[in-house]
Parts: structure tokens; sequence; C-alpha cells
């Protein structure tokens, strides 16, 4: 049996099965070399872990075994899309040539520690701090503990598989760690052709145009056509289908490109069908017509994906999620949200978020109740630099939309018929009233909002204007979530505390009153901004960084090391 003993500031091994009353005498002071640096040096939470183990090395027992297995682990830092510390790796390798050559010191021990928990952290919560980077992005990183990170390895039955396996329990991660790797590696090649599709004007299904061979050869760069087959996968026919615009499955007889197809400059039913598919992975409306959306998709770099998929590597590491747990999910890249549970999606509809001016927050919270026949009280800054002026246009305004002025604590008289005053009198400094919208058909939150009382005022609601969800970019709104199918989410909110949800929540309806609706079951709540995943069937999504967000936080990655490549082909 081997054993550690302190001596002259290190560590030499000496063979205890020889002499059990020499080991016995031996093992009192074996360790004080170490306690003595943890408790000098060490951060409060590695030290209180080594005394907890009467000060023995982890990482420097066994030749060094862990130690090596952290470097390991910190040559990879790479494929994660995270800093290399360079600097780390000179003194660690030195420290296990000493070990291996019998020299372990308790610098050695320490210094190896540090870096897997440094490693630790940077794997399961990442390096960005999302709140430095916008107040928009109100995300927290799961807060990772070094002595649970020590203690985790300390008792695993294969430590150095451990090490290798540090990474999120999320099930994007590692898909997004080979997309990565296979992004790179087209990077290195060339990416997907040496110059752009050239504009012009949309192009869609019978049309013909001289661009048309060079959007059949990207989409086989893309593997949408390969060998002569439309290989991309058309929507699932079972999938939630909330619009008509929603994606349908291939058209008959468009499974084929012919040889003379590929150099044809028509736009056939196999063209269409490549594209359209690779219009549905990219959240754009499946129309078949290369208009300027598609053009910029198609036209998007391979160096640009990668990039995109490190954020997204790095906003994984930020989630901390229960899974399992009933939640609504709102991904406002993609314009939609999901209601799921046990990991199952139960229900999703399309949905409308803030204008790039107003943005949506990025934050999580609980659902607890919503609103039938809600009343809507108008945001001042809605008040004052939108319905000010058209009051100015129009006195009647407010009568007209079934609103009312309500005072603000002021004393201001307000006068019955509030077309008669002088709205040239007030402005967005002195406006001494709020203004209510009664509920109605007209109402701006439509017949029902979902609440999750938060710090930025936002929530889920329905919405009398129904014809912007027909559109693949639905970024509208003043912040809230405008929901394409409010009455199926209410639904599907009722069902565990109704035997009938749906004529509950008719009956509410028909009151025309305000009615508070107290939700038994009350799911978390996650808006989220993803702009890279894998959908349940293998498929890449990329959404485009409708706010910038995904720039900030690549910005970040830059300045903390990470190197994200040159964005070509």
């Amino acid at each position: 049996m081997l054993a550690l003993v302190a001596g002259g500031g290190v560590f030499a091994q000496s063979n205890l099965e020889s002499d059990p009353l020499d080991a016995a005498v031996s093992a009192a002071p074996a360790w004080q070399e170490l306690a003595d640096l943890m408790q000098a040096e060490a951060p409060q939470d590695v030290a209180a872990f080594y005394a907890g183990r009467d000060y023995q090395p982890l990482f420097m027992a066994n030749d060094a075994e862990l130690a090596r297995g952290v470097i390991d682990a910190l040559d990879q830092q790479r494929a994660h899309a995270l800093p290399e510390w360079v600097e780390r790796m000179q003194p660690l390798s030195r420290h296990v040539a000493a070990a291996l050559d019998g020299q372990l010191t308790a610098e050695g021990e320490l210094a190896f520690a540090n870096a897997f928990v440094a490693l630790g952290k940077s794997r399961l919560a990442g390096v960005v701090v999302p709140t430095r980077l916008s107040a928009d992005m109100h995300v927290f990183p799961p807060e990772i503990e070094a002595r649970d990170l020590l203690s985790d390895l300390a008792a695993s039955a294969d430590p150095i598989r451990h090490i290798v396996n540090l990474s999120p329990d999320h099930p994007d991660y590692a898909p997004l760690l080979e997309l990565r790797a296979d992004l790179e590696q087209v990077v290195a090649n060339g990416g997907w052709g040496a110059a752009d599709i050239p504009s012009g004007p949309s192009v869609g299904p019978g049309e013909r145009d001289s661009r048309v061979p060079a959007i059949r050869a990207r989409l086989a760069a893309l593997g949408d056509i390969e060998e002569g087959r439309v290989t991309a996968r058309a929507a699932d026919p079972d999938a939630f289908d909330d619009t008509p615009l929603d994606a349908q499955p291939l058209p008959a007889g468009a499974e084929t490109v012919s040889g003379s197809a590929q150099s044809s400059n028509l736009m056939d039913e196999a063209t269409v069908a490549a594209l359209k598919a690779f219009q549905i992975r990219h959240g754009l409306n499946d129309d078949g017509v290369v208009g300027p959306k598609t053009l910029a998709a198609l036209n998007t770099t391979a160096g640009d994906r990668l990039q995109q998929v490190m954020v997204n590597l790095e906003r994984i590491r930020w989630t901390n999620w229960d899974l399992e747990e009933k939640q609504i999910y709102v991904n406002l890249p993609d314009y939609r949200m999901f209601l799921r549970e046990g990991g199952e999606e139960l229900f999703t509809t399309r949905v409308v978020i803030g204008l790039p001016k107003h943005q949506t927050v990025e934050f999580s919270d609980t659902m607890t109740h919503m609103v039938v026949n809600p009343t809507w009280t108008v945001p001042r800054s809605i008040a004052t630099e939108e319905i000010l002026p058209a009051l100015r246009r129009n006195p009647n305004y407010l009568n007209e939309n079934n609103m009312t002025l309500i005072d603000d604590g002021t004393g201001v008289w307000t006068p019955p018929d509030t077309s008669l005053i002088n709205w040239d009198n007030f402005s967005q400094s002195y406006f001494p009233w709020w203004v209510r919208q009664q509920p109605g058909p007209g109402n701006s939150l439509g017949n029902v909002k979902f609440m999750f009382p938060n710090q930025f005022a936002i929530y889920l609601h329905d919405t009398p204007s129904r014809s912007l969800f027909a559109r693949d970019a639905r970024a509208f709104s003043h912040g809230c979530v405008r929901v394409a199918d409010p009455t199926g989410l209410a639904e599907m909110l009722l069902s565990p505390q109704a035997s009938d949800p749906l004529a509950e929540f008719e009956r509410h309806r028909a009151t025309g009153r305000e009615t508070t609706v107290n939700l038994n079951s009350r799911p978390a709540v996650h808006i989220d901004y993803r702009t890279v995943w894998i959908d349940d069937s293998g498929q890449v999504q990329y959404r485009d960084d409708i706010y910038g967000r995904d720039a900030l936080v690549l910005d970040a990655l830059q300045e903390l090391g990470v190197r994200v490549g040159m964005a070509q082909g």
C-alpha cells in the first residue's frame, strides 16, 4: 500500500505494507503539509472539503491520475466553446511531472483542486454573466459550489469519466457539441459555397430565375438535397398546427431532382420541397418562395452558424431548470410558446413578442392565475407617447375605444365627456391620469391574460389583432407576449381543476365581467432566447438574433478568451 507522507514541503511515497506499526506512526502527521497550505491559501469551501477527508490528496494520488484527467479536460475546453486557460497548463504539467518523479507537492494538489473547480464551474454554469450584458437578460446561471464539485468527484465510481463528462444535464448540449465540431470542419473546408446567392426579386414555385442553380447548390451544400433526392424532413403531420401557414408534407412527386434539373433555372417541385424544409428549419413560413428573409438565411455562412452554436452552448450552461416540471416555455427568437410537463409537449402556439425598441425580457417566474375579460390599464409610456397624440387628432378616441380616464391622485377634475378636453394642454411630462380600457371585443388584451406577477409587468395575453400571427417574424408588441390560441392555453391550464375546462373558461367569458381565476397547478414560466437547438426528429433549428443578444454574448466570450474563429463560406 502506498501512502503520502510530509517532509520538507514535499509528499514522498513510502511502502507501509511492510510494517503496520510504522504505518500507524506515520499516518498522524501524513497530511500536515497539505493541511497548512489549505488553511493558509485555499478558498474556504475547498479547504473545508479537504478537512472533511483528513487532508488526503485527491488529484495527486495514484500517480496523479486525476490530475492528468484535469489536464485532458482543460485541453477540451475549446470544444465546449470555453476559455482554454493556456496559462494554467504549464504549471499544472510541471506538477504532474514532479508527481510522476515521486515529488507530490501540496502546492500541486491545491493547484489542481482550484483548476478542477474552475473547470467545473465553467462547464456547468458558463463564464459570461448575462445581467452585465443587458438589463433585458435577467438570467442567473446556477451557483456551483466548489465543495459539491470536489465531493461528487471523490464519490464517483469512475472519476476520470466523471471529469470527461462534466457538462450540463440538458438534452441539447451534447448534440450542439457535435454540431460545433461539424461546423468547424465545414468552415475549415471552405464553407457552403464560394459566393453568396445574388439579391434580386422573389422567386417562387414554377418561376424561372438565373439564380435558381445557385439556390439549388446551396440547398445541396446544406444537405437538403443529396444525390438527386430531397433529404430534409418535412414537418411532422401530427405536430400542432395552429395556423394554415405551418409546415405541410412534401408534395407528391417532389422527391427526386433529376440531373437536368440540377442546372435548370426553373423552381421545380423538388427544389421547392427542399426549400420549404429549409424554411421550416429556420422558422420561416414554408411558402417555397425565396424572398429577402429566406435569401438571408440561405446566405448565412458556416462560420456565422458556428459562432451561433457557440453562443447557444453558453446559454444552455446558464439553464438550471427542472425539465420535468410543468412549465410554460417561450422562446423569443422562435416566436412560439410551449406548455410542457414531464418532459412532454402538451400544447404549443405562435406568439407575438416585443418590438426591438420594446424588447421582451428573458426571465423565469411562476404563473399563478388568469384574468378573464381583463381591463387594461395602459402603461404610462403608451398613454403619453401614443394615445395622447391620437387624442389631439381625434378627441373622441377614448370613447371610440371603450377607454376611461382614472385620476392619478392629483385631484384633477375630469369631465364626463372627455372629447371636450383640450388635449394640447397636456404633454408627456404632464398627463395627470391613467387610461383604462374596459373589457370588450376591442380590448387590447382580448378575452384573457395569463399572469405571473413580475417586476417587468410582462404577461401572456389574447389580442384582437390576429393577422400578425401569420407572419414569420412576429416582434410587434410593447413587451408582453400575445398568444395565438389563448382559449387552448386556458383550457390546458384549467384541466387539472375542472372536469370540463373549456366550458369553465367559456362560462367566465360569457359574463363579460373581469374575473380572476386562480390556478391550482401553477406552472413555471421561462422566457428564453435560443437561436439554435435540435428538434425531436434530430433536425437542427436556427433562428435569427432578433434583439442582437447573441452578438453581446459572442463579444463577451471573445473578451474572456474564447476562440470563435473567422466567419467563412
